[in-house]
């Protein structure tokens, strides 16, 4: 088989699987991609965090569409110990402040991501409710942005979310006061269920 043929399965390969990646989860926003292939700081983070930052693994964020500044913030607190991570604390630590730089400049042009979950109707609507008292200064209005710097919510997955969520509550991820002192307001005032229903309200993936 002739050098050019090869080369031509390979890009059909390619391209398939970004079609694939793409018709797994609904898209807002038109992506914004830069000519040629993505810079290879960021390539890297595609094998955890999916093609273009949309993750493919409950366990996993992901990170397209993010706002560039929230990115910013994030990844430095993993790089200086105010983020608990799985390897993302040990990640971080080698890239400097020009490559995070590329990151965050990338991943905020991706097109956001919402995943497709099963999640329970009736504890979404409660979580609607709970997301309007609780969250919606800070995090938008379903998949309207606030002003307010903070990432979406709406349609990431659930898994990762509880995590995370409890990992606020408990002190380990920190940086962010406003979001623990909401986060124990609402354990307090609607205990665990308050928590899973907020959370089905993010995964069914609508406003």
């Amino acid at each position: 088989m002739s050098l050019l043929k090869n080369f031509s399965l390979y890009c059909l390969a390619v391209g398939w699987s970004f079609a694939v990646s793409a018709q797994q989860g609904e898209t807002i926003s038109a992506p914004s991609d830069d000519a040629g292939y993505p810079p290879m700081v960021v390539q890297t983070c595609f094998s955890c965090h999916g093609p273009r930052g949309q993750s493919q693994s409950p366990a996993i964020p992901s990170i397209a569409g993010l706002p560039r500044d929230y990115l910013l913030n994030v990844l430095a607190a993993y790089r200086y110990g105010g983020r608990f991570g799985t390897i993302m604390d040990r990640i971080m630590g080698a890239y400097d402040k020009h490559q995070v730089a590329i990151m965050a400049d990338y991943f905020s042009r991706q097109p956001y991501r919402v995943n497709k979950q099963d999640a329970k109707w009736q504890l979404a609507d409660r979580g609607r409710q709970l997301h309007r008292r609780y969250c919606r200064e800070c995090h938008g209005d379903g998949l309207q942005l606030s002003d307010k710097g903070a990432p979406l919510l709406i349609g990431g997955w659930m898994d990762y979310l509880r995590w995370t969520i409890r990992d606020y509550l408990v002190g380990i991820n920190q940086g962010d006061e406003e979001m623990s002192r909401q986060l124990a307001r609402l354990i307090r005032n609607h205990g665990e269920p308050g928590l899973e229903a907020l959370i089905h309200y993010y995964g069914k993936g609508r406003p």
